[in-house]
């Protein structure tokens, strides 16, 4: 683990440093001398301000440090929780039900897909770079994608975007000086621009109760590598495989309720934990900061003055009560500001398609930090480009009620008019946190590969979806049935490879209909 060699600011140095107060000084301006009751006066209205501008650093802090504080969390679940179900160590991919279909245990991520079978697992790069290799797919959509803590993506990999063949791929950390091998085409050397990445891998399920078909995706999933480089030289130039790696642990520093932390994060996470995360966030070699990013440096210098910053070791139970208030105050208005970020679909975060709230996620999030922290929260590790795929919220139905398992719904697509993509769509459901439900099925989807494949029923040219905790009795709508939970839900559609009226909201969306009686 790196060590802090520094001390905790006092109270009134934290904030002398950042200028929030100024002792005899006006802000600003030249020494004044002042009564003793002006004093008074002055110092009670001092620490109003005060504690007003703490809050509101606090708030903004929410904004921008809740992608990098779930990362971080996250990064010591799959990397140093050895009790945890993901634990596999650094340079290693987990693989969510020994390789099936994800089901309602898997709560490492909210808002998880169930159309792919997925490999998860976070890249060191602080001693060398990393070498992922990839065998040829020609038969299914697959992907290979690469997170930095920022959210932002250094590599889309996969069918959509550079084909099928096999290739590999040549992982270099930020500010590498060392030898590159002539082995990799220019397109398939990564500049990381970090020391930490999370790696998505997808491989599509068509077909979730065909066993050759679950077969056949865990063979391309044991042909994915990752390897250190100087390994991959040893190993003759190739990769090696996972069950032949050793589990290496990640060192880094944790602090004791980083277990408690790992599920349901931002659920459980208390202003303590939030700010005590971000100061080992910004003090982590492995986490470079965004280079020439105005924004940031200026949020750091307000970060500043509350004792939080690189170098600068932070203790919650060494801050005096009004402070720890102050910083509470200003948790709780960005938790909700974002979690009403994701159900305003006013154009700032979200735009509405028919109902349905879709993230615009059309650039990158290097200071969009409202944006970013949305989707953190509400599907962390989702793309920060369009150009991979596009998501959907939905938490009301057509009458503009809370969507609830207790009550039964449809939802009707036209079969001339299904969501447009180049790969494929899906319609997961999710209790209100964004996990899946157990139930009778282990469905937790309705996807295009369903219909494709003949296991959906259409007619009228429609094809109607029924949304309800309980079977229906009717066997014909029990074949389109989505398993709902008995309390709150929400759905997150996803569209992979899609059009562009996926994006700006112009697609006709069909409704989540209540039905009636």
């Amino acid at each position: 683990m790196h060590q802090f060699s520094t001390r905790t600011l006092t109270r009134r140095e934290a904030l002398q440093r950042g200028g929030i107060i100024a002792g005899g000084l006006t802000l600003g301006g030249p020494t004044v001398t002042r009564t003793v009751a002006a004093d008074r006066e002055s110092e009670a209205s001092q620490d109003n301000d005060t504690d007003a501008s703490v809050a509101s650093i606090a708030e903004d802090a929410y904004y921008y440090g809740l992608q990098q504080v779930i990362y971080y969390v996250t990064r010591f679940n799959y990397t140093q929780n050895e009790d945890s179900d993901v634990f596999v160590g650094v340079n290693r991919l987990y693989y969510p039900n020994e390789g099936r279909p994800i089901t309602a245990d898997f709560t490492a991520v909210v808002s998880p897909n169930a159309t792919t079978l997925y490999g998860q697992g976070v890249l060191d790069l602080q001693d060398e770079p990393v070498v992922i290799e990839m065998p040829e797919v020609s038969d299914r959509y697959f992907s290979l994608e690469l997170m930095n803590q920022y959210g932002i993506y250094p590599l889309y990999a996969g069918n959509q975007f550079n084909g099928t063949d096999a290739r590999s791929y040549l992982i270099l950390p930020d500010d590498y000086e060392g030898e590159i091998p002539g082995d990799f085409a220019a397109t398939d050397v990564v500049q990381a621009g970090t020391k930490t990445l999370l790696t998505e891998l997808r491989y599509a399920l068509r077909d979730p109760t065909d066993e050759s078909e679950i077969a056949h995706v865990n063979d391309l999933q044991e042909q994915t590598t990752i390897t250190p480089l100087s390994e991959w030289l040893e190993n003759d130039r190739s990769g090696v495989p996972r069950a032949e790696q050793s589990v290496v642990a990640g060192d880094y520093e944790t602090v004791p309720r980083m277990a408690e932390l790992t599920e349901q994060q931002v659920e459980n996470q208390t202003a303590a934990d939030f700010f005590t995360l971000l100061s080992l966030v910004l003090n982590d070699p492995s986490m470079p900061l965004i280079d020439d990013s105005r924004k940031e440096a200026a949020m750091l210098e307000r970060l500043e003055q509350v004792g939080i910053g690189l170098g600068l070791e932070f203790e919650w139970s060494a801050l005096e009560t009004d402070v720890q208030e102050a910083l509470t105050s200003g948790f709780e208005r960005g938790f909700e500001r974002v979690r009403a970020a994701a159900v305003e679909a006013n154009g700032d975060v979200m735009v509405d398609m028919n109902g349905w709230n879709v993230l615009q996620n059309t650039g990158d999030f290097r200071t969009d930090w409202l944006t970013r922290a949305a989707m953190a929260d509400f599907g962390f590790a989702g793309p920060d480009s369009p150009a991979s795929h596009a998501a959907g919220f939905k938490f009301i139905d057509a009458n503009g009620d809370p969507l609830d398992g207790s009550n039964r719904y449809t939802i009707t697509f036209d079969l001339d008019n299904l969501p447009p993509v180049t790969e494929f769509w899906e319609i997961p459901i999710y209790d209100a946190q964004g996990y899946f439900v157990e139930n009778d099925l282990d469905r937790y989807s309705i996807n295009s590969y369903m219909l494709e494949e003949g296991l959906l029923r259409t007619d009228a040219n429609e094809l109607v979806i029924y949304v309800q905790n309980e079977e229906p009795n009717d066997p014909e709508q029990a074949t389109n049935w989505l398993p709902a939970p008995e309390g709150g839900m929400r759905f997150a559609a996803r569209f992979y490879g899609p059009h562009w009226s996926l994006i700006d909201g112009s697609y006709d969306m069909p409704e989540v209909v209540p039905v009636e009686g």
